[in-house]
């Protein structure tokens, strides 16, 4: 049997083989008993059941899990069961993950319990400012030089960093100047409810910590109060800026979930040196309701602008496609319960959306665009909302998508911006149906009496009152031919008003007593006139007859003598009750009861002070007809102010 024989080692081969071999025993020892501070965040399966994932391009985090804990008691990782299933996967309660870039949604999932940490390097705080880019034509807040203070702010960043050469840039750098940084987070999906009662409330929100100081590199629940802030999500949304010259550290906490909640949070967040990526208005919704009908509502912003007609910012607005979008809800869907102030959460969970790329409805349900009628004559954007449920209450958020122009990564404010949900309530009845945007009466934009029996389709009711009104106009007009209008203003009818004044108190008049103003039958509104009670509800009912031939007393303040024939009234004889101002009405489509809100008394007095006195036009007294066919300025004012809560 032969034997290997071991080469002879000199003396100075030893010592180095005894020292090499010294150093890879504790190399393996220290490795072994080693274990890393952080790993980098998974995408955590949230179990069968939670939506999400499947029509959204989330940014996904690369994944490093390591093995099995092996089940020990104190290890640094713990079976983390998600949801109901019999799946226990491993994973840190702390979980380490790096910011991308500005301007840019990082986007993770996180179950109750956990903990994900972000670090936000300082190399990034000392970037270059980015473009904000094309965005509105003014600022909504200041309406007047198209930037808000912020957005001149972040361009003037921009402009010295574009001056600055690489060397320049290289100084400041090295200088370790401060940098304020704007640090937002939105949720996108949330728990589900799960319980047997009715819904109150939506899950408990995630929480927000921030830590600029490197001995907490984790900050977190329990974390030191002193070396972090801590900004609890509100509706979805959280933001926070600082100023640093050195990593940030931040850190999406879940909180532990109550029995009636099951599934987990997907969240974005993001950092930038210019401005909020995400961005909430939590005061004023800047939508606010026409009317509605018993299948739709027609809504419209504020004022975009306080530009004067004809302006070049004045036709740079209503020139625009339109730059909002709105989610709608109805008031029984809880999915987007606690997600109000969150972009991608109404995104995700809204009911109704309008559509950027398909601003005329043809295959969704809110119709937009970009109009002048109402306050101001000013431009706004109208939304058409359809496919209502009557009778119903829905909530509505005013958005916009990014900065109006762009969106996504890269793009200042690219994660979009919501507003303060407001609600309305349709119509019940039926035999009311919204009407706007007409060729004529431009000025018409409410609900008016309606069958949808005898006008089913919505252009043909549309025209049938247009077009009469435009007829009438059109007679009215070889009327006021009569008069002198162009000639010397010693021979005119008027000094204060001339025949163009004429012409557009009466088709405002006209448009407004020929295309009257509807509402349900069985709203308890004091300020409504009732209309048409003779005629059978369009489901043929009618009122009962003890209700028709009561006393009917319209104006109490009439210098009438006690015991005449005005006090013998009944809703079914008085003109006011029993029929509709506009005859037309009554012949052709045949509504049934209604309720109308009537014009403001204003309109009449408009009339008859701006044409002239040869056409006989004159306004009713009070007590002599007035309240059955006007309402009064002060009276109107409180009736739209109702009409808007």
């Amino acid at each position: 049997m032969l034997l290997c024989k071991c080469p002879q080692l000199t003396p100075l081969q030893a010592r180095f083989v005894a020292s090499f071999t010294a150093l890879c025993l504790l190399g393996l020892v220290f490795w072994s008993l080693s274990n890393p501070h952080f790993a980098y965040a998974a995408e955590v399966d949230l179990g069968e059941g939670w939506e999400g994932g499947a029509d959204h391009n989330w940014h996904r985090i690369g994944i490093e899990l390591v093995g099995d804990s092996g089940g020990k008691e104190g290890t640094d990782w713990e079976e983390l069961v998600v949801l109901d299933a019999e799946v226990a996967i491993g994973a840190r309660q702390e979980q380490l993950s790096a910011i991308a870039g500005n301007d840019q949604a990082n986007n993770l999932n996180v179950v109750a319990g956990q903990t994900t940490v972000w670090r936000y390097p300082k190399e990034l705080s000392q970037a270059q400012h980015a473009d904000v880019g094309a965005r509105l034509p003014s600022a909504l807040e200041e309406g007047n030089q198209g930037l808000g203070p912020m957005e001149a702010r972040h361009r003037e960043l921009r402009r010295r960093d574009l001056e600055d050469d690489a060397a320049g840039l290289l100084d400041r750098r090295q200088a370790n100047i401060q940098i304020p940084v704007f640090i937002s987070v939105n949720t996108c999906l949330q728990p589900t409810y799960n319980g047997t009662s009715t819904q109150s409330a939506g899950p408990p929100q995630l929480t927000l910590y921030i830590s600029s100081d490197n001995e907490n590199g984790t900050p977190g629940p329990g974390g030191n109060g002193l070396k972090q802030f801590t900004v609890p999500l509100d509706e979805g949304f959280a933001n926070y800026t600082l100023s640093t010259s050195g990593d940030l550290y931040m850190a999406v906490h879940a909180p532990d979930l109550p029995s009636d909640f099951s599934g987990g949070w997907n969240y974005d967040i993001a950092v930038s040196i210019d401005d909020y990526y995400h961005q909430a208005n939590g005061t004023d919704p800047y939508l606010y309701l026409v009317d509605t009908d018993t299948n739709a509502a027609l809504l419209v912003t504020d004022n975009l602008t306080q530009a004067d007609t004809g302006s070049a910012l004045y036709e740079k607005w209503t020139s625009l496609p339109p730059p909002f979008v709105m989610f709608a809800s109805s008031a029984q869907n809880t999915k987007s319960m606690g997600l109000s102030k969150s972009f991608c959460g109404m995104q995700n969970n809204a009911q109704i959306q309008a559509q950027q790329s398909d601003p005329n409805a043809t295959s969704s349900n809110m119709e937009m665009g970009m109009i002048t009628r109402g306050l101001g004559d000013k431009p706004k954007q109208q939304f058409y909302v359809t496919s209502l449920n009557g009778s119903s209450t829905y909530y509505g958020t005013l958005a916009i998508k990014g900065n109006s122009t762009a969106s996504g990564t890269g793009v200042v404010g690219g994660g979009g911006r919501v507003w303060q949900p407001m609600n309305w309530t349709t119509k019940a009845d039926g035999n009311c149906r919204l009407v706007f945007n007409l060729d004529f009466c431009d000025k018409v934009a409410y609900a008016v009496p309606a069958n949808y029996e005898t006008y089913p389709d919505w252009p043909d009711l549309r025209a049938l009152y247009d077009s009469q009104a435009s007829n009438l106009y059109n007679n009215f007009t070889y009327s006021l031919q009569q008069t002198a209008c162009d000639t010397t203003s010693d021979a005119q009818y008027s000094l204060a008003r001339n025949c163009s004044d004429c012409e557009a108190a009466y088709k405002e008049w006209l448009c407004a007593v020929s295309i009257p103003r509807c509402d349900d039958w069985s709203s308890q509104k004091s300020y409504l006139q009732m209309r048409n009670m003779a005629q059978s509800f369009t489901n043929g009912t009618s009122l009962s007859s003890s209700l028709l031939n009561s006393n009917y007393t319209p104006m109490l303040g009439a210098p009438t003598l006690q015991g005449s024939t005005a006090f013998q009234q009944t809703y079914l004889s008085s003109f006011a009750t029993n029929q509709s101002r506009n005859p037309t009405i009554d012949a052709q489509i045949k509504p049934g009861p209604y309720k109308e809100l009537l014009p403001c008394e204003d309109l009449c007095y408009s009339l008859v002070q701006s044409c002239p006195a040869a056409l006989g036009f004159g306004c009713p007294r009070k007590g002599r007809g007035l309240e059955a066919g006007w309402i009064a300025g002060v009276a109107a004012l409180g009736a739209v102010a109702m009409l808007l809560v």
